[in-house]
């Protein structure tokens, strides 16, 4: 009976009935789309990160990432690449020989990561190739190639098929040095990273450095994200005396901003559904207050308090669930067609690149997220509801009855 009554009930006043369900539409809808978009954004700077900078795992000296010294290198480097490459988790699998050092040219120096690759196994694990704005890949044919990023050529005033000067410090702590050809410019989405990589063949380069035929450094990319701490649980138990590290503990500055994403995008979405919230619950107690003389009467009648409280909270909840469907409906409409499409920042490209974010934006949702937007939905709805509630029980049916 109750549910029959506060159902008629919300339909007395259409019009305020009709503007508090386009509010919860319109703050639902932005509420979830908000949260789609911030986490399309962390999702794409975390796949980013994974496939083009830091791979899954990575595996180096226990020593190396202290001081990155080539002398701590992987002895048994190569051997190790080839038995993780048979595991069937392995995607991509990439040795590389990592060294700190400075570019230089007539215009002036840097200081830079020198990136010595093996060419075939990059384009696998990062698709390097695929990153060139000019120039041409890694050729098998030619010695001392480099490629390096637009904004360093610009900085350095190079271009395709000029030479830089890359020093570093080889094994035995002696300044060496190497001219190398500039064979092709490439840029990603990541500036800082743009700003200080350059990559050249490690074949060019592990006799300069000291250690011929050996690696410092093994990237690793996985089939599945899911698998993560699985894999590397397996490879610390096969090789014991190696640091391996996944993305998150390789760059945790990026594994904050997955969990603080996480936590910012509830945040937002609990402000748009309190300040919602505070907008039902004054309209709530106009419509409790400009039916004192109605529910005066009720109590008059014999109808409990609980009853009359029961009544009001359904009417609440029914005129904030009867704007959630189209709330929703909406959201997952927006949010199928940026994914299709993207959401397009192009003018504001290298603001997003300066903090490693693409400019488009492919917003995406998942279930556990939408469950939580719903269980907020259900915590706002009681939270409207008890106070217009709450003031019905006040009402004296006495005085009721003279209004």
């Amino acid at each position: 009976m109750l549910i029959k009554i506060a159902s008629r009930n919300i339909w007395r006043s259409k019009k305020r009935s009709l503007i508090i369900i386009t509010a919860v539409t319109i703050g639902l809808w932005a509420g979830i789309f908000m949260m789609a978009f911030y986490n399309g954004m962390i999702e794409q700077r975390v796949n980013t990160a994974i496939t083009s900078e830091l791979s899954h795992i990575q595996l180096h000296h226990p020593e190396f990432r202290k001081e990155y010294e080539l002398k701590y290198h992987l002895p048994k480097g190569r051997k190790m690449l080839e038995f993780i490459s048979k595991d069937s988790t392995t995607k991509a699998i990439s040795g590389r020989i990592v060294i700190k050092g400075m570019i230089a040219s007539a215009s002036g120096s840097g200081g830079i990561t020198i990136n010595a690759v093996m060419p075939n196994e990059e384009q696998a694990l990062t698709n390097l190739k695929g990153k060139i704005i000019k120039g041409n890949y890694f050729n098998p044919q030619k010695a001392n190639e480099i490629i390096l990023s637009d904004k360093l050529r610009k900085k350095l005033n190079l271009n395709l098929n000029k030479k830089a000067i890359l020093t570093f410090q080889n094994k035995e702590g002696n300044l060496a040095s190497g001219a190398f050809r500039i064979t092709a410019i490439y840029k990603t989405v990541n500036t800082p990273y743009d700003d200080s990589n350059v990559f050249v063949k490690i074949t060019d380069i592990d006799s300069l450095s000291g250690i011929p035929n050996e690696i410092n450094e093994i990237a690793v990319l996985l089939k599945s994200s899911q698998i993560l701490d699985e894999s590397k649980k397996r490879l610390q138990q096969k090789f014991p005396k190696t640091e391996i590290q996944n993305w998150k503990e390789i760059s945790p500055e990026l594994g904050y901003t997955v969990a603080v994403g996480n936590q910012m995008v509830f945040i937002f979405m609990g402000i748009i559904l309190l300040a919602l919230a505070f907008g039902i619950v004054n309209t709530m107690m106009m419509a409790v207050l400009e039916r004192t003389r109605e529910i005066g009467m009720l109590l008059a009648l014999g109808m409990n308090k609980i009853k009359i409280f029961m009544m009001i909270v359904l009417e609440t909840f029914f005129l904030i669930l009867a704007g959630c469907p189209f709330g929703i409906l909406l959201a997952f409409a927006s949010i199928g067609i940026s994914q299709r499409t993207g959401i397009d920042f192009s003018e504001f490209s290298e603001v997003y690149s300066s903090f490693g974010y693409s400019s488009v934006i492919y917003p995406s949702l998942t279930a556990n997220q939408f469950g939580n937007i719903m269980l907020l939905v259900v915590i706002t709805a009681l939270f409207s509801a008890l106070f217009p509630a709450k003031r019905a029980l006040k009402l004296n049916p006495a005085e009721s009855l003279k209004k």
